[in-house]
């Protein structure tokens, strides 16, 4: 069954539209002053956090991930939105166990990533501390409501997967997507590309961290269930020096071109407000 929800709606429910009050490459409009124009972005609950592994609660009875897929290669369109590259499918994922009460269903996914001179930074989640060099979300939506637009509005209408990458071994399953990023090097720019999601992402998954927080770009609403994958995945470091070295943030008619780098969101305050970190492994 073919689900691909409108780039639009994205841009609004994810916070990556095309505007000129938030950014991460300017002073003016990066994440110190995204409160002036979000609130929730100055809120107590908010993501991404520095997991600290010594102080996480281990629930047995959370069960693992289960992401379902369907087999194969998978159709779908990548975006350039001016802040991260966006991706939806046309095949239908789901989110299930890891405690939680419905299906969640898979709205679209997108990366976060530092520059190709470091891979000590990058990923919007630390663990102890420890930053890596690329972060990929896949965004889910509570399936108890009639669409993602509904959801959005909901306190449990979002779970978020975070996978954190470190540089090691190429990972094939990026491969057709990474040779497409050339043809969205602008923002405004899509293309359309294939893209074997049970290869990237494991179906069963029994070593995770889960949390409540928010989105990591405005409006960051408060109501995100986190589920961080405390085992990083692998790409080489050719891989990320490409993924970082296609795209700009700015559209083709800009007169001044700016790379995109460093679009991540710092860890925010160290305490977590009340908030606990459970553990899954």
């Amino acid at each position: 069954m073919f689900r691909l929800v409108c780039v639009g709606v994205f841009y609004l429910i994810l916070g990556c539209h095309a505007s000129g009050d938030w950014c991460y490459e300017h002073a003016e409009c990066g994440p110190s002053t995204w409160a002036e124009h979000y609130p929730f972005c100055g809120g107590y609950s908010q993501s991404p956090i520095n997991i600290i592994t010594s102080s996480v609660k281990y629930n047995l009875n959370l069960g693992p991930i289960d992401i379902s897929s369907s087999a194969g290669p998978s159709t779908g369109v990548v975006t350039n939105n001016g802040h991260t590259v966006e991706v939806t499918l046309n095949s239908v994922h789901y989110l299930r166990g890891a405690g939680l009460q419905n299906p969640y269903e898979l709205a679209a996914f997108h990366f976060h990533f530092g520059n190709p001179l470091s891979d000590i930074e990058g990923s919007e989640h630390r663990i102890d501390g420890i930053a890596y060099p690329m972060e990929v979300h896949f965004v889910f939506y509570n399936t108890k409501y009639a669409s993602l637009e509904e959801a959005k509005t909901k306190s449990d209408g979002l779970a978020v997967v975070g996978v954190l990458f470190k540089i090691g071994e190429r990972n094939e399953a990026l491969d057709h997507l990474i040779s497409v990023l050339p043809l969205v090097r602008h923002q405004g720019d899509t293309e359309t590309f294939s893209i074997n999601l049970g290869k990237l992402l494991s179906r069963h998954v029994e070593n995770y961290y889960k949390y409540q927080g928010s989105l990591t770009t405005p409006p960051c609403s408060e109501n995100v269930t986190w589920h961080v994958i405390g085992t990083p995945l692998q790409l080489s470091r050719s891989q990320y020096q490409a993924i970082v070295s296609s795209l700009y943030f700015t559209s083709k008619d800009s007169v001044e071109q700016t790379p995109m780098v460093n679009n991540f969101r710092p860890t925010q305050s160290q305490s977590l407000s009340g908030r606990t970190v459970y553990g899954y492994q």
